[in-house]
């Protein structure tokens, strides 16, 4: 009989992180998608095969990175971030800027980008040379009562949805940011009562709450949509033509 370690073992898929059954969890996968389709280069106007060519090019560098947990794809994210920073700074140091003289602190910025770009691939790879293993010393899964329903939703993935606008929607397949806000548009209006929203201040703003009510969480989208609205058609006006980008949001945030 033929020795099983000898036996060669069927090919890996790279790409199997990007399946719903894969080997992380989905969500931390699609974060880590939009995480870097918010970081890359993209010039308004630049043609869509162009900027589809580049996703599907990051996306394969964080597939070859072989992340076998969400801490490895954490730091893949981080080294093909400071990739595309480093190319972005290439191009403003050494093609757009003039006169060229300025384009010394664009090309140091690439140099420092793409230093940092190899200590994240050394640290991945220090990490991976090393077996995945449960610490020592870790307790063990226990029978635990059943906790207050509050409890079990502020530790789900759907309860930190309200922090980003239109966040159900965010898919690696349903575009950026802008396009996102795009699919959203005219739907400003909703059947929200107002009466069941707790904390409103006097100016329609409000303070977004460690655990917000489905209400709340419907009201704080509602007026990140405006807001982040507002401001590119104010962009527009004076011919800004930059891409939408979502910030953060953080309890204890003044939504206005």
């Amino acid at each position: 009989m033929p020795d099983p370690s000898t036996e060669a073992s069927p090919p890996y898929n790279p790409d199997a992180i990007f399946h719903p059954n894969g080997p992380l969890d989905p969500h931390c996968v699609i974060e880590a998608v939009a995480a870097i389709k918010r970081a890359l280069p993209i010039t308004p106007g630049e043609p869509r095969d162009a900027v589809s060519r580049r996703v599907h090019a990051a996306l394969r560098g964080l597939s070859a990175l072989h992340a076998r947990d969400e801490i490895e794809l954490m730091l893949g994210v981080q080294a093909l971030c400071a990739y595309h920073a480093a190319t972005a700074c290439w191009r403003l140091g050494m093609n757009l800027t003039l006169p060229h003289g300025d384009g010394t602190r664009h090309i140091a910025t690439a140099a420092s980008a793409a230093r940092t770009f190899d200590s994240m691939l050394r640290a991945l790879e220090r990490r991976q040379a090393k077996p995945l293993a449960v610490p020592a010393g870790r307790p063990d899964s226990q029978d635990w009562q059943a906790t207050d329903p509050a409890w079990q939703q502020m530790c789900t993935i759907e309860a930190g949805d309200f922090l980003r606008p239109a966040a159900r929607q965010l898919d690696p397949s349903k575009g950026s940011d802008d396009e996102i806000l795009d699919a959203t548009y005219f739907d400003t209006e909703d059947d929200l009562d107002l009466s069941t929203v707790e904390g409103i201040l006097p100016g329609g703003g409000i303070i977004v709450p460690e655990e917000p009510t489905p209400a709340q969480a419907a009201y704080i989208e509602r007026r990140l949509r405006l807001i982040y609205q507002r401001e590119r058609e104010e962009n527009r006006r004076n011919g800004i033509m930059k891409p939408t980008r979502f910030r953060p949001l953080h309890d204890g945030d003044l939504v206005p």
